[in-house]
């Protein structure tokens, strides 16, 4: 099964507005690749070969097996770095993120551009998403804290309704004396007739 299918299939129809455009960013895709000049025209004639498809899987093996020395700790040459993500404050306060694309100049360019601020859009809106439903959790688990602490407090005050010679409701009450509370309400293990 192709991934926008899969992708269309397991998505939650009420979230549906903070999925990224799949489709959308495809189709940028396919332009960025349309305008990309036939550089690699040799390369793909003799990836048809067999020893150009076995070069072609070795070097697509390497490229993820973490064979490239790229971790090793060599540093990253910086005319390696074709993106620079970096966080902005937005002037409501809200931060958000933008990637600065530095081949911007170079044939084609444009179309990666737009690419990457596209996916950066649909990225932002999927951390906003986000943000707001840990908002709405956040609140949800303070008003389920306080059902639950009124609960604990219900419970105490049915359970043993006097407190050390006074009842409970009483000592709310701004004034209200344990003397006069034991006047009202005398203690139940009293021997006094």
């Amino acid at each position: 099964m192709k991934f926008g299918k899969e992708f269309a299939a397991q998505m939650v129809q009420e979230w549906q507005e903070a999925y990224t455009n799949y489709n959308h960013l495809k189709a940028i895709l396919k332009d960025v690749l349309r305008s990309r000049p036939l550089r690699g025209a040799p390369s793909t004639v003799a990836a048809a070969t067999s020893h150009g498809s076995l070069k072609r899987r070795v070097s697509l093996y390497r490229a993820f097996s973490g064979l490239t020395g790229r971790y090793r700790g060599s540093p990253r040459k910086s005319e390696d770095e074709v993106i620079l993500v970096s966080a902005v404050q937005k002037s409501g306060g809200d931060e958000h993120y933008q990637t600065l694309f530095l081949n911007a100049s170079d044939e084609g360019g444009e179309y990666e551009l737009v690419f990457f601020r596209r996916l950066d859009d649909e990225f932002n809106k999927v951390i906003n998403f986000y943000k707001k439903k840990v908002e709405e959790v956040m609140g949800e688990a303070d008003d389920l804290s306080k059902q639950m602490d009124a609960l604990i407090a219900l419970r105490i005050r049915v359970d043993d309704p006097v407190v050390g010679g006074s009842n409970i409701a009483n000592l709310a009450v701004p004034g209200f004396s344990s003397v006069s509370a034991s006047a009202v309400h005398p203690p139940i293990n009293s021997t006094n007739p």
